[in-house]
């Protein structure tokens, strides 16, 4: 079979996007997902039952981290909607930062031989420069779709490939990371985690190479804020962008509370721990398939209906694992596989409206903001995954969890909640805010049409 080619794409005249450029934007979120789906999956259990620190100090490396956040994603927007060079304004960030973000990943992961409160010191710094590195090359790729093309459906396809590329390398990561450590640790799990992240690394920075070669930005044009003051300004007069920032605060605060509860559901509830790649990665191979479906779904419902409508389905299946976990693992698989599919339409409908905001913000004030609105967003939903992590070390430091102990009646039905119960209020609540979301796809067709940089 002929090899793939990854070349540039240097015809800016073309209006529709190949199947290449497609697929090379969309192994960008497969490389992200080495970073996002550790920090979702493993880093709470890593931390706690591994490098060795408590709970309550973990929740309060997040939430520093997140203070720093707050100041570096707003910067890398300014930056992103600011640079002008001949790699174009978004893909010098992949280019650039890619590497050290690889390397990043592997010390994060790493146990130093240190006293204890030098490995404190040691996960402050590594986790926060990870995140920076992390905002650097992230925001400038979320915001990629919106300078590819200015059609609808190729930033829907766009974000689609994106999604299903991102959700097999969870499956990859959930699946492999616990065995690849048994194997490479021989017994020895901070020695596994930290030459299994070496390996996660460097696959991060080759492939952020196959999309920095294989996409090309066509829309740059457009007046950015003459004052960074004025980019956040535009964003805050926008109530959608409101809508959405609590919409991802609320997803990554609860509704994805399952990714990281599961290891300790099977270490701890079932006594299975050995079980617990194998339900994420058919979670996850089930997320694929939502995403699939999600192309379907959305060629035939406005986003803003897909997302109440899935949000609500979301909440029950969630919810009905509180029982299934009680039941066996038919159910519990079962119930989980089902959340995840509906997850996977979720993901990609959110995604699609953040490309809507920055229209939304461009339209609305006449100068464009793509990376700092898409930097916003992003903040959220770190911010969001912070809020989880700090309650989830709030919550067990508070009812008595130990690591690497026999838990009490009263963490194992904490533990069982949060994979069930918490979550799905969560979704409920994304539900309720959708109700109010002004844009959907008619008013949002209008917005393209008459913004500045409409083609």
């Amino acid at each position: 079979m002929k090899p793939v080619s990854w070349t540039p794409i240097d015809d800016k005249d073309v209006s529709m996007l190949n199947v290449q450029e497609k697929l090379s934007y969309g192994l960008g979120d497969f490389a992200s997902a080495f970073t996002w789906a550790s920090l979702s999956l493993y880093l709470m259990y890593f931390y706690t039952d591994v490098f060795g620190i408590s709970p309550a100090l973990v929740g309060t490396l997040f939430l520093v981290t997140r203070l720093w956040d707050a100041v570096t994603d707003p910067a890398v927007g300014l930056m992103a909607d600011r640079t002008h060079t001949r790699f174009g304004r978004l893909r010098p960030y992949l280019l650039f930062f890619s590497l050290p973000l690889g390397a990043m990943l592997a010390l994060t992961f790493t146990t130093p031989a240190l006293s204890e409160s030098g490995r404190i010191i040691y996960a402050f710094v590594t986790y926060i420069a990870l995140m920076g590195l992390y905002t650097l090359v992230n925001i400038p790729y979320s915001a990629l779709p919106v300078s590819m093309t200015t059609d609808n459906d190729e930033r829907r396809q766009l974000t689609n490939y994106r999604m299903l590329l991102s959700y097999i390398a969870f499956v990859l990561i959930s699946y492999g990371t616990l065995p690849l450590v048994g194997l490479l640790g021989d017994g020895d799990e901070q020695r596994g985690f930290a030459l299994t992240y070496a390996l996660y690394g460097a696959i991060t920075f080759v492939v952020f190479l196959l999309t920095f070669k294989g996409v090309r930005e066509r829309y740059v044009e457009g007046d950015s804020a003459s004052h960074p003051l004025k980019s956040f300004g535009h964003i805050a007069r926008a109530r959608p962008f409101w809508i959405m920032f609590a919409t991802s605060i609320l997803i990554f605060t609860l509704m994805l509370m399952p990714d990281s509860a599961a290891i300790y559901f099977f270490k701890y509830y079932l006594g299975e721990a050995s079980s617990v790649s194998l339900f994420l990665a058919t979670g996850y191979a089930s997320m694929v398939a939502g995403v699939i479906f999600n192309q379907l779904v959305m060629r035939r419902f406005c986003k803003r209906r897909v997302m109440i409508g899935a949000n609500l389905a979301y909440g029950v299946a969630l919810a009905s694992f509180f029982v299934a976990a009680d039941h066996g693992p038919a159910f519990y698989f079962a119930a989980f596989m089902a959340a995840k599919f509906i997850n996977g339409i979720i993901a990609p409908t959110m995604w699609a409206m953040v490309g809507d905001i920055a229209d939304y913000v461009e339209y609305k004030s006449g100068r464009r903001a793509t990376g700092t609105t898409t930097s916003a967003v992003t903040f959220s939903q770190k911010f969001g995954m912070s809020i989880g992590g700090l309650l989830t070390g709030v919550l067990f430091s508070t009812y008595g969890y130990i690591p690497n102990t026999e838990q009490s009646e009263t963490v194992l039905v904490l533990i069982k909640s949060m994979m069930s119960v918490l979550p799905a209020a969560g979704a409920l609540g994304v539900a309720a805010l959708m109700f109010v979301y002004p844009l959907n796809d008619h008013r949002m067709a209008d917005i393209r049409t008459a913004k500045p940089t409409a083609a």
